[in-house]
């Protein structure tokens, strides 16, 4: 049975109580525009922002009217949507309210993403402990064919501890096979032409917008360094934030009132400096590294035979790599320790992460998916989640071995829908359930999620979110995210790439609990046993001013929801 909203007479009962005292939450938060904030957009479309990195204090008792509080916490995404306006998965009411009395099994999920940081501090009790490895002894003691894998591996590095960061896309690869293969004069049949000349459009296109967007905050840049300069001639102006600037706008000298108001009206859709240093460093960093036709940093690097799809054993055992940010991120969201007054809850108090690192700063390569997706179903992944996605799949063969297998093996397969506003039915991205050669057998055990946002109105979908109404499986929690970050610190996150691992702790909760259910089991119970919202029109994130039906962008129609799916298994 799928859930609308639940007002229990106890519900009921505690709003009438609190409606004397009870917060009124800001228009902002209720109609919440991503655009409105700075923020950061990174290659693969996570949005990072400046919106909190201060840790939070847990919640523990969840039954109540929203406070200011809720509204600002970062792990909203554990709140109920039966007790506060905030529409989170209710797992802090799972586990205040509804938590069965069974003893708890551990679930280990693998997440295969760009490196976590096993020392965190809010992760370093949460994660998989390959029990048949001797740690630091330089020998493959289980005979897995991984040296010293203790918490995991990593696909994007070598035996002497050197790691990739950044790496091109696939679209960049692509054109760059299809430039060779015009230079030798090779035939190309005329299937392979027309995919080729969709390759060379996108990355030309790309490369085009890129070169542009770089001009403008470029231009942006030197008009703000000389409105302020101008300031700094008369001024000993510290403080150039919207909030600085303002304090000038009464200055006696008519060129600092001038030139802060310059850079005010400058600030309005650039924010900052920072902000502007970070879009020119995104925009640089495309056009030296992910669009670069020369760049291989692979080759020199991995030191792997490219050209063999089905090689294994190439890596090391750092997990991290060089920064790891959003797989640590990731991995906080579903497990990051409860109730220890530190940083955030995750979602599943008995998960145990297992990192796979094989995206680097760009996109993935079909033969690390295909690998990374094999050592997590043999090494006792119960869940794989994919908090990344590109636009081609020149080797998808060897990727869909490997996802039919980790289905036979019975494991869900939780993958991000992406962030590029699109819809999924039309402009499909990889990798994707489809089987290249066993398309009408698409594969059972996967799920993708698209993001949803804190409120139950126009916006309930995140603006960034793709969405297909035969594609994307069900909605959860992607928007204003606080999770763990490298070094032991926190920081908001916004994406299909933070929804996912919603989902991933709900089913690892679940399954810590009820480790009888089979997959297909536990997939019907996270699609159907959820939030519905029937008569709610939202925001079509591919044309903003259109509003749809919420229920005609996924299959379920429906937002994740623990606390349908324990009050659904309590009654059995």
């Amino acid at each position: 049975m799928k859930y609308g909203y639940r007002l229990t007479t106890l519900t009921l009962a505690i709003i009438a109580s609190a409606h004397a005292t009870a917060t009124t939450v800001n228009e902002e938060s209720v109609t919440p525009h991503i655009s409105n904030s700075p923020f950061i957009q990174d290659v693969k479309g996570t949005i990072v922002e400046d919106y909190s990195k201060a840790p939070i204090q847990p919640s523990f008792f969840s039954m109540r009217m929203m406070s200011s509080a809720d509204s600002q916490r970062g792990d909203w995404f554990n709140l109920s949507a039966s007790y506060t306006r905030l529409q989170g998965v209710g797992s802090d009411v799972v586990y205040d309210y509804l938590m069965p009395p069974l003893k708890p099994e551990p679930v280990i999920v693998a997440v295969l993403d760009s490196g976590v940081d096993v020392e965190h501090e809010d992760l370093k009790n949460k994660l998989w402990t390959n029990k048949g490895e001797i740690p630091d002894n330089g020998i493959d003691d289980d005979g897995n064919g991984y040296i010293d894998d203790i918490h995991g591996w990593n696909f994007l590095g070598n035996s002497l501890g050197i790691n990739v960061d950044q790496d091109t896309l696939e679209v960049t690869r692509e054109y760059k096979k299809y430039l060779k293969l015009k230079e030798n004069g090779h035939w190309i049949p005329r299937k392979k032409r027309k995919y080729y000349e969709g390759v060379e459009s996108d990355y030309l296109s790309s490369l085009k917008d890129d070169q542009d967007a770089l001009n403008r905050v470029t231009t942006a840049i030197d008009q703000a360094n000389e409105y302020k300069q101008e300031i700094l001639q008369y001024v000993d102006q510290k403080d150039f934030s919207t909030n600085g600037l303002k304090t000038l706008l009464d200055n006696e000298n008519a060129s600092v009132v001038a030139a802060a108001q310059g850079l005010l009206s400058l600030f309005e859709s650039w924010y900052s400096f920072e902000y502007l240093e970070s879009r020119r460093s995104r925009y640089q960093d495309s056009l030296d590294f992910h669009l670069n036709l020369e760049l291989d940093t692979r080759r020199d690097i991995v030191l792997d035979d490219i050209n063999n799809p089905w090689e294994k054993g190439y890596g090391n055992n750092d997990v991290k790599g060089p920064v790891g940010s959003h797989g640590t991120h990731v991995a906080g969201i579903i497990a990051a320790e409860r109730g220890n007054f530190i940083g955030i809850d995750g979602v599943a108090d008995h998960a145990q992460i297992m990192a796979v690192r094989m995206v680097p700063n760009g996109d993935e390569r079909d033969k690390d998916i295909a690998n990374a997706v094999r050592y997590a179903v043999d090494n006792g992944a119960k869940i794989i989640n994919m908090s990344f996605g590109k636009s081609y799949s020149p080797r998808k063969y060897i990727v869909d071995h490997a996802f039919r297998y980790a289905a036979r093996k019975g494991v869900l397969i939780v993958h991000s829908a992406g962030n590029s506003r699109n819809d999924n039915d039309i402009k499909p991205s990889f990798p994707n359930r489809y089987a290249k050669h066993y398309r009408s057998k698409p594969i059972s055990t996967w799920l993708d999620v698209g993001a949803s946002a804190k409120y139950a109105d126009q916006s309930l979908v995140a603006s960034f979110s793709n969405f297909g109404q035969k594609s994307v499986d069900v909605f959860a929690p992607g928007y204003r995210i606080l999770s763990t970050t490298p070094g032991n610190t926190y920081g908001s996150k916004s994406g299909t790439s933070m929804a996912a691992p919603v989902v991933s702790g709900v089913a690892a909760l679940v399954w810590s609990r009820y480790p009888d259910l089979s997959v297909k089991e536990l997939k019907s119970l996270l699609m159907n046993e959820s939030k519905v919202y029937p008569e709610l029109l939202v925001k079509k994130p591919s044309s903003p001013t259109d509003l749809v039906p919420f229920n005609t962008l996924s299959i379920s129609g429906s937002v994740v929801d623990a606390e349908a799916i324990f009050t659904e298994l309590e009654t059995r």
